[in-house]
């Protein structure tokens, strides 16, 4: 899990982002993105924080080229480092 704490106009634009572009599921408290890099699908589970933090705890990567999708579990810090640096720059830029 990565951890990043944000002013708090950026925390607040970033949940209206989630909110808007993420599904989440009943009684779940994150929020899941998906992401397109290069031929990979990913899904990005990213949980809001106290105190303007957003969390990101996993990733699946998502390889829909067979005729069955297949799936790997993303834990490695620096892979959701670069998952929630993408995430925040495309939902507080906007």
């Amino acid at each position: 899990m990565i951890i990043r704490q944000l002013k708090h106009t950026q925390y607040e634009d970033f949940c209206h982002s989630l909110s808007k572009r993420a599904c989440a599921q009943p009684l779940n408290a994150f929020y899941t993105v998906t992401m397109h890099v290069d031929d990979w699908e990913y899904a990005v589970r990213l949980q809001p924080e106290r105190h303007n933090k957003i969390a990101v705890l996993q990733a699946l990567q998502i390889d829909r080229r067979d005729d069955s999708p297949n799936f790997g579990l993303i834990t490695d810090g620096k892979l959701l480092s670069a998952f929630l640096d993408l995430l925040l720059w495309q939902g507080i830029r906007r």
